[in-house]
């Protein structure tokens, strides 16, 4: 099969290893990076060819094309699969092989789940969302479209966490709570309890701040 990277930054490298790590028998191509710094057109972009700007993926490529995420802004992914999905292109998952994922999950198109990351039997992760290196998905959770587990984040078993929610590093939450919509839990922050809409929690235990 063949793929595009969207997105030419640190995430987007991250996502290449994981492809060129997957087993032959996955026959996955690489055909090329689309990023609007258009700067990155002087040379190689982690290693394979930069093919333009975002619109030119959507004007250029051929019928259909599947893609996969290179880019960990929320909101920014929200933003183009919408645009995408318009135009048909194909959202891809990508899973390292060095993940562990239970059977019984659900993971949807367009998801990352990085290297040494954990899903646990029963969880959902919904659409275009992404499960860092080193991050876990507790049993039965649900991990809505465009959310972020950024590395090393712990979310418990039975957690509910929001579309276009955001977890920073090492950051826990705890076994049943639930993150609202695009709400955001900071870096090595312990939240015990819910944490609504649109909110910024932080600290041991967390509290919303904004």
């Amino acid at each position: 099969m063949k793929v595009y990277v969207i997105g030419g930054g640190g995430l987007a490298g991250e996502v290449i290893d994981a492809l060129c790590a997957q087993p032959a028998s996955a026959e996955i191509e690489i055909a090329g990076v689309f990023d609007d710094d258009t700067r990155l057109g002087s040379g190689l972009v982690h290693g394979f060819p930069y093919k333009g700007v975002l619109l030119d993926f959507i004007e250029n490529t051929p019928e259909n094309p599947h893609y996969v995420w290179g880019i960990g802004d929320n909101a920014v992914r929200e933003r183009l699969a919408s645009e995408f999905a318009k135009a048909n292109n194909q959202a891809v998952t990508v899973i390292h092989p060095s993940a562990a994922v239970c059977r019984h999950t659900e993971i949807s198109a367009g998801c990352y789940v990085a290297a040494f990351s954990f899903v646990g039997p029963g969880s959902v992760i919904r659409a275009h969302s992404i499960v860092n290196a080193g991050a876990s998905v507790g049993h039965n959770a649900r991990i809505g479209e465009f959310a972020q587990l950024c590395p090393g984040v712990r979310v418990s078993g039975f957690c509910q966490v929001g579309r276009g929610a955001f977890l920073g590093s090492n950051s826990v939450l705890a076994p049943g709570r639930t993150m609202g919509d695009y709400s955001q839990l900071g870096a090595c922050s312990f939240a015990h309890r819910d944490l609504p809409k649109g909110s910024l929690a932080v600290g041991v235990p967390a509290k919303v701040v904004l």
